[in-house]
């Protein structure tokens, strides 16, 4: 019996080493690199191609330039949806990016799956969204076919007045659930 509750506790350490073994893409800089460029591709892109701006410029010479003021009081609202179907060389996709603009207020959302080979994503606002250039854009991690995330990264967006980019690097935060 001795032998045999030995031998299950071998078992159990090794299954337990192999599960902990780390992936190339498992350290936390490369979790934040991966949850910046998804922030830059389904947050940033929205907000700075299709939000209207308060002031359009438009130049008619290389001295004269004349500024337009719009008075936006309706509402627009503009659907993303950012698809890439898996073959040999791409990840699949399968994104939806949400913004309803009124007046001065700018809101984004964003939900949708990333699929890997070694990893699954899962990226989201979180509620309401990301409003005027402030919420939290989150990143849930899984290993392929598993239902459980295994680490997250989020995305703090926050105004700034003397910077166009509205999140830092420095400010992602990563971890292990």
């Amino acid at each position: 019996m001795k032998k045999f509750a030995l031998y299950l506790s071998i078992i159990a350490f090794l299954t337990g080493l192999v599960a902990c073994e780390g992936k190339a893409w498992d350290t936390d800089e490369s979790l934040k690199e991966i949850t910046y460029v998804w922030s830059g591709n389904y947050i940033d892109y929205v907000y700075n191609h299709l939000a209207i701006e308060k002031i359009d410029t438009i130049e008619y010479s290389y001295k004269e330039k004349m500024y337009i003021t719009t008075d936006y009081k309706d509402t627009l609202r503009k659907v993303i949806r950012f698809v890439q179907s898996k073959d040999e060389k791409e990840d699949s996709v399968d994104v939806v990016s949400t913004l309803v603009q009124y007046g001065d207020t700018v809101i984004v959302t964003t939900d949708g799956y990333r699929y890997y080979d070694e990893l699954w994503a899962h990226l989201y606002t979180l509620d309401p969204g990301i409003i005027n250039c402030e919420g939290i854009f989150h990143v849930d991690f899984y290993e392929t076919g598993k239902t459980t995330p295994w680490a997250w990264g989020e995305v703090p967006y926050q105004k700034t007045e003397d910077s166009y980019t509205r999140r830092q690097f420095d400010n992602i935060k990563v971890g292990r659930y």
